[in-house]
């Protein structure tokens, strides 16, 4: 019978493992853990499983005595319900370890306390309003401790999984608060790309990185408008989201994206009319929306969006009748824009050889954009299609032909029926 090292490899491994049964564990009785864990060794007991005193092997700044502690007679703990007084810490249950974080926190020591919290938290068989409020103070740790990338993933993953807790309106103003924070390097930067743009500055300084524990590592704006838009879901007719939509809409709008900046703006103007933003907003929205569109060669709906947006700015904000002048300017910007897009499109049935359709919008320029170049340009060229029709025997109908409701007409012989308008 010859022996391999495979087999020689197999009986050692078996050795060792017999050894390593017998031998003393890390959470065995007679060690520190294991005179904790028969001390708290009760059904509900944290200290009994052994992958929860792997993880909490973690903490070795964190004791099991300094949890059993009994709090002052005067001491009061935030509940779902409202202040209660501080429980006594019973060793061996969650509650008992809850109430022990809860003692920490209030003597000021987050650090230690944010880890059993997060510890309770992170557990999976645990009653809810446990887990909810050790969530909930697992944040409040972080953030009091300066580390805010951490305590605002931890707002976000409390509201996403209690939706419905007591603790949300906490939650989403720090959130926002420290959302807001996070913005003041984009501040810094408007002022200064304004400051260039006046030639009092030969440059912006780039800002990519931060190694500040107040503040991601990087893209400070991406964070920002992340953890606002979780405001905005969380708090969606609270105090708080049209804060939240303006300020992304400011940051999209002075990034020159003027798409979600017409998004965020428009949402102030529907959702929360009343709002003290929204007369800024609305202003806003309708030069997003004019600057939105690309130039007369695209779509034309958010140009008449923003025609709408003037005539609403002017009837339902009385603080905007001092900026009348702008508006009407800036209709006068749309009226151009929209004269442009149907003079080309006149012009691209004129190429094509369709002559009715081409006098038709010819026709349309000049009765809708008077008193604009376009309308000029139209007329002259209303007057070359007429020529060319009388020298082909075409007849031509004009906008005032084409009827406004019933049946199509039927078509008639040597007549090119025109197309009806595409209004954009």
């Amino acid at each position: 019978m010859r022996t391999t090292y495979r087999d020689l490899a197999t009986c050692a491994a078996a050795v060792l493992f017999l050894a390593g049964c017998n031998s003393t564990a890390p959470w065995a009785e007679g060690t520190v853990r294991g005179k904790a864990a028969a001390e708290y060794g009760s059904d509900d007991s944290v200290a009994q499983n052994r992958t929860i005193w792997e993880h909490m092997k973690f903490w070795d700044r964190v004791s099991l005595s300094s949890v059993a502690v009994e709090p002052p007679s005067d001491s009061f703990t935030l509940r779902a319900d409202g202040l209660k007084p501080a429980a006594v810490a019973t060793p061996g249950t969650y509650s008992g370890l809850l109430a022990g974080a809860q003692e920490l926190f209030r003597q000021g020591r987050h650090g230690e306390a944010g880890r059993i919290f997060r510890f309770l938290a992170d557990r999976e068989r645990i009653p809810q309003n446990i887990a909810e409020e050790a969530r909930f103070y697992q944040a409040e740790c972080y953030r009091l401790e300066g580390h805010y990338p951490y305590a605002a993933d931890t707002y976000v993953a409390l509201l996403n999984k209690f939706p419905s807790t007591p603790y949300r309106e906490q939650a989403v103003q720090h959130l926002y608060d420290i959302a807001n924070f996070w913005l003041d390097d984009t501040r810094e930067r408007m002022v200064e790309v304004r400051e260039w743009r006046e030639g009092k500055r030969w440059f912006v300084s780039p800002r990519f990185f931060s190694f500040e524990n107040t503040k991601p590592f990087m893209d400070r704006e991406g964070h920002a408008l992340q953890k606002l838009e979780q405001v905005r879901l969380n708090d969606i007719n609270g105090p708080l989201a049209d804060k939240a939509l303006f300020l992304c809409g400011s940051v999209m709008y002075f990034n020159e994206n003027y798409r979600e900046a017409d998004y965020y703006f428009t949402q102030i103007h529907e959702r929360h009319p009343n709002s003290p933003l929204a007369a800024q907003a609305i202003e806003l929205a309708i030069v997003s929306k004019h600057m939105g569109t690309g130039g007369s060669d695209y779509d034309g709906r958010k140009a008449a969006e923003a025609r709408k947006l003037i005539d609403s700015a002017l009837t339902n904000y009385p603080e905007l009748a001092e900026k009348r002048e702008a508006l009407e300017r800036q209709r006068a910007f749309i009226t151009l824009q929209q004269a442009e897009k149907d003079f080309k499109q006149a012009d691209f049935y004129h190429r094509q050889g369709k002559l009715g359709a081409a006098y038709f919008y010819f026709e349309l320029v000049q009765a809708t954009y008077k008193g604009t170049p376009y309308a000029d340009k139209a007329a002259e060229r209303s007057q070359e299609i007429q020529a060319e029709a009388a020298r082909r025997g075409i007849a031509l109908a004009g906008p005032a032909a084409t009827p406004t409701a019933g049946p199509a007409p039927e078509a008639t012989p040597g007549v090119e029926q025109a197309p009806p308008p595409r209004r954009n």
